[in-house]
């Protein structure tokens, strides 16, 4: 069964979100741009210790938005990309668009997705998809215990 845009967001961008923990929030904006589903308010609202945020609706290996370097002073940033693709939908990789990791989980597909030429990343999260979509990227699943 496929998911509603709501449910979709719920599931992977509202838990632990600073706005609110479902889309019945004040601050739920959905956005539908054709880059895949997400809420353009998301924030992470979860530490575990300092300074180290995680977006808690995201397996390990694909949770942490990362260290900004152009904040002032640098940071740990609690706000990043996450992209949420409908089955049969196309993220649209390729050499400019490289999908790195890759792991399927509940039906899932997560992959970090880094755009070389412009230093960018986003996790993508394909309902449905197999490691076939992305042949290149390597299986987080084959070393899930290494990483914290």
């Amino acid at each position: 069964m496929a998911l509603t845009v709501e449910q979709f967001v719920e599931k992977f961008q509202c838990p632990g979100c600073v706005c609110g923990s479902d889309t019945q929030c004040d601050s739920y904006i959905p956005n539908t741009d054709g880059y895949g589903i997400h809420c353009n308010s998301h924030v992470c609202g979860t530490m575990i210790g300092f300074g180290n945020v995680v977006a808690l609706g995201l397996p390990i290996g694909f949770c942490k938005p990362g260290f900004d370097f152009h904040a002032d002073p640098p940071r740990s940033h609690n706000r990043m990309s996450i992209r949420l693709w409908r089955d049969g939908d196309d993220p649209g990789w390729d050499k400019l668009n490289v999908p790195v990791w890759a792991m399927v989980e509940d039906g899932f597909l997560f992959v970090r997705t880094f755009a070389p030429r412009i230093n960018r990343t986003w996790v993508d999260v394909v309902e449905g998809g197999t490691l076939a979509l992305c042949p290149g990227a390597l299986d987080v699943a084959e070393f899930i215990n290494e990483i914290d």
